[in-house]
């Protein structure tokens, strides 16, 4: 059994890290936490940021 992160963007998962197999497996599927929900709650905690910090604060975590 294998445990990977992933984040679905609404049609494709994207892998935080290379799959750890090659061949077929069965996968159980578990949706945490809604990814912009992560993002707002984020950019809340900056009180005083600008678009400019909004915008690279976003952008990290997109990639994360």
């Amino acid at each position: 059994m294998f445990t990977v992160n992933a984040v679905f963007d609404g049609r494709n998962f994207r892998f935080e890290r290379p799959l750890p197999v090659e061949e077929a497996y069965e996968a159980v599927i578990t949706f945490t936490n809604p990814a912009k929900k992560t993002q707002e709650s984020v950019l809340q905690y900056f009180d005083n940021q600008d678009e400019d910090d909004a915008q690279c604060i976003a952008e990290i975590i997109r990639e994360r």
